[in-house]
């Protein structure tokens, strides 16, 4: 891709490929790569809100984070690599204590709480400078999954459910067949909220 080219991406095509036909309901359909002066800039023209769609996962401090960003050209040593939108997956359930009444068919619920979130992440990744498989941004991935920590989620998606920290369990990477520019991933990923009491400060 030159410097002024402008090329069209089939997101809807790829979407398909990866996840199936359902999973095109509700995505964008296709986005205008252009690149000029070496930036690369998306544009879409479906009904779809960018800040909504956005996420950026990280950790690490906040001068020196590693970052995620989907949504938009993914950033770093390969700036050149589209990451389109996430589509999320998110169910929760009760921890319940729960005593059957002798003789009868009443339950009484003793104990309540509130599971973390359970979320399933799918994405696909573009190479859409040299058109091959984006291993850079795999191995990228492949370094964020064996972070063994919280990991910090900005999002729509997840601020509506009060999501600011999960930590990772499963990742899978797979290509995209018939697309050799593309592939898939699929996080699953839990909740988790931040400790802000030790021993020495239980309050």
């Amino acid at each position: 891709m030159t410097n002024g080219e402008s090329i069209v991406i089939n997101l809807a095509a790829r979407y398909a490929a990866a996840f199936g036909i359902m999973a095109i309901n509700n995505r964008i359909n296709q986005a205008v790569i252009n690149r000029k002066d070496n930036q690369y800039n998306v544009e879409v023209y479906e009904d779809f809100d960018p800040d909504f769609e956005a996420v950026t996962m990280s950790y690490g401090p906040a001068k020196d984070a590693i970052e995620l960003k989907f949504a938009k050209m993914l950033e770093g040593d390969d700036s050149s690599i589209y990451a389109p939108p996430l589509m999320m997956n998110f169910n929760r359930g009760k921890n319940l204590i729960e005593t059957q009444v002798s003789g009868g068919d009443m339950v009484v619920i003793e104990r309540w709480g509130t599971k973390p979130w359970d979320i399933e992440i799918r994405g696909i990744l573009i190479d859409v400078e040299n058109r091959s498989y984006p291993s850079k941004k795999i191995q990228q991935l492949c370094r964020f999954f064996e972070h063994n920590d919280t990991i910090a989620v900005v999002g729509g998606q997840f601020m509506d459910k009060n999501i600011k920290n999960i930590f990772l369990k499963d990742v899978s990477i797979t290509t995209v067949e018939g697309f050799q520019d593309t592939i898939q991933f699929t996080l699953t990923a839990s909740s988790i909220n931040e400790v802000n009491f030790t021993l020495l400060n239980p309050n």
